[in-house]
């Protein structure tokens, strides 16, 4: 074992985060604690958003999309089509096996009157469900609906006696049950032609639909007949509404406005230039959960906004994953799934926005390549590369292909300056000047999608590449492992093997004993499995061995030059592999998920799920 091996300690410190992230939910509950919920899990606040907490025994499926609260009682859903209810404000979120099937709940609502009759109502691109027990059993509620994909819904405050509730959809329809959703009437006379992304209700009666392109409108009878509520944001896309204490609250393209006359008239809020995609609050506080900037809350009825993501290390990091690189001068870049980055020069402490995007541009990936002063850093937009050499200025270079993909760089880049890219539709790209220029390359015949890439350690002189591919059979992920000697131009179909994930490391491992025309060991980590395929020297058989770990692996990589030791990113911490077939352990931060790691000088930094930074 190595030096830097044995000097890698089983203690981190939280040295940092990237704050904001996008809020997808948000409660809040007895006592002003704020529930707020993101891609990247649950944080409570009891503060106002001056410190936040992770919920580590939140839900185990941490992509949060709606929440929902009744007293103690909360219930979530998540972007893998999960759902939980918790009955003890949050402290345990035991999932309900019922919904199991039944898709992504993108809107909850409780009877008002639960203790007694226990229902609840989830929206779905299938129509909205209904539960009568609490969660535990669902029956369809969509007989009159004309358009099945519900974004969102609402449940009258009488419910219990009038049993009204009413849902917007997809396609510009809105509709009314008086029978508790066992049936549904057309009830948009006076609406656009546009999808009803939001609901509110207010304290007079009157309920409020936002548009997807066309502002706000009130109706005064139920929803029986609607009429345009102000004509400040009419032709505009709403988001999110709120009837809250004292005045009305709508998150718009153009940001946050508040009305104090019921919707007939709208005034920019202060410090509100940003998408809230959920409102919520009560009296004193005002709460709003944007895309990609985190939580930003009001205490002075909505006039004025300020960003309420924690400080020190006490903070809300919702960004999800995140992609992260760690460069020679210990900057580390990040971009998350909604196109967010920044660079932090101080291990997470500070951070500052990225500076070379175009106006509206996102990033979508990024990569680094080389070592020492020729590092390179490349970060993916739509339509360009941008690449940095060493701590120079950042150049833009044209995009090959489409969209996200998957990059393999050459371990000789900085000689050869190779570059694989698959791009989001499976075509393949060759860079042999560093990204200047790409040969479009054919690529295997397969269905499925490309889920990773990867150059052999001596690629300069095997010219070899792996690529892997994978499609869904209704069951598993079907995946094929392909080979190319020739740098990509041709491929042959090496093996092939079922998982329960599209989510895959490749990584190569050196071997100094194998024969230039064998595979060497090439470890692919997908879930709780290592597989390990190489060919022997001697009659260029195959050999495939599996290793299985009590976590999900996300990312592997190599501690030490020999390769003696791997080092793998889990749900349940930082784990040691020795490559030899010896114990797995895990050597820190048991408690997240990690999504990136950087092995040092007998040091490692880890970036877990959300974007917090660890050093150990």
């Amino acid at each position: 074992m190595s030096d830097t091996q044995h000097v890698i300690r089983n203690t981190f410190t939280h040295s940092g985060g990237w704050p904001g992230g996008t809020v997808t939910a948000l409660l809040l509950l007895p006592g002003d604690d704020i529930l707020a919920g993101t891609k990247a899990g649950l944080f409570r606040s009891a503060d106002a958003g001056q410190s936040w907490q992770r919920l580590d025994n939140g839900p185990a499926d941490p992509a949060i999309v709606a929440l929902a609260a009744n007293g103690p009682l909360i219930f979530a859903s998540t972007e893998g089509g999960r759902l939980y209810r918790s009955d003890d404000s949050g402290a345990t979120w035991p999932e309900l096996s019922g919904w199991a099937g039944l898709g992504v709940g993108v809107a909850i609502a409780i009877s008002p009157n639960y203790a007694d009759d226990g229902t609840l109502f989830i929206a779905t691109a299938d129509g909205p469900l209904r539960s009568q027990d609490g969660g535990e059993s669902w029956e369809s509620s969509t007989f009159g609906l004309l358009d099945m994909d519900t974004l969102c819904l609402a449940i009258s405050p009488n419910f219990a006696s009038d049993e009204c509730l009413w849902v917007g959809t997809a396609f510009g329809g809105f509709f009314h049950s008086r029978n508790a959703g066992r049936s549904w009437r057309e009830s948009g006379t006076g609406l656009p032609d546009a999808a009803v992304q939001c609901m509110a209700q207010t304290a007079d009666g009157a309920l409020y639909a936002g548009t997807e392109s066309d502002g706000v409108f009130r109706s005064n009878d139920g929803g029986n007949s609607w009429q345009r509520a102000g004509d400040e944001l009419a032709g505009h896309s709403v988001n999110s509404l709120a009837g809250l204490s004292g005045c009305l609250l709508a998150g718009t393209s153009l940001g946050l406005f508040r009305s104090v006359d019921g919707g007939a008239s709208w005034r920019p809020c202060v410090g509100g230039d940003f998408a809230a995609f959920v409102l919520a609050g009560g009296e004193g506080l005002l709460l709003a959960g944007s895309w990609q900037a985190g939580l930003f809350a009001s205490t002075d009825d909505g006039h004025s906004w300020q960003a309420a993501n924690g400080r020190g290390v006490a903070l809300l990091t919702g960004h999800a994953p995140p992609l992260a690189v760690l460069s020679p001068w210990q900057e580390l870049f990040v971009v998350d799934s909604d196109g967010a980055s920044a660079i932090s020069p101080d291990y997470g402490r500070s951070w500052q926005p990225v500076d070379f995007l175009a106006e509206e541009e996102a990033c979508s990936f990024v990569a680094g390549a080389g070592s020492g002063d020729g590092f390179t850093l490349f970060a993916w937009a739509e339509d360009a590369i941008y690449r940095r050499v060493g701590q120079g200025e950042w150049q833009r270079l044209d995009a090959p292909g489409n969209g996200v993909g998957r990059l393999a760089v050459s371990p000789a880049y900085a000689t050869d300056g190779t570059l694989l890219w698959a791009d989001i539709d499976g075509y393949l790209y060759l860079s042999e000047d560093r990204g200047e220029s790409w040969e479009e390359l054919t690529p295997p015949e397969t269905e499925g999608d490309v889920l990773g890439v990867a150059l052999s350690p001596s690629f300069a002189e095997d010219m070899r590449a792996w690529l892997v591919t994978g499609g869904f059979d209704g069951q598993h992920i079907q995946v094929e492992l392909w080979q190319s000697d020739d740098g990509g131009q041709s491929w042959v179909d090496l093996a092939g093997l079922a998982l329960d994930t599209p989510s895959l490391t490749l990584l190569p491992l050196a071997d100094k004993l194998r024969h230039p025309q064998s595979l060497g060991p090439l470890l692919l980590a997908a879930q709780n499995r290592l597989i390990t395929f190489s060919t022997d020297p001697e009659n260029g058989e195959l050999t495939v061995d599996q290793r299985f770990l009590p976590v999900e692996v996300q990312i592997v990589t190599v501690t030490a030059g020999d390769g003696a030791t791997l080092l793998a990113a889990t749900n349940r911490g930082i784990w040691r592999i020795p490559a030899d077939g010896g114990e797995a352990a895990c050597i820190g931060l048991a408690d997240r998920s990690v999504v990136a790691i950087f092995p040092g000088n007998g040091n490692v930094t880890a970036l877990t799920l959300g974007g917090e930074v660890w050093q150990g």
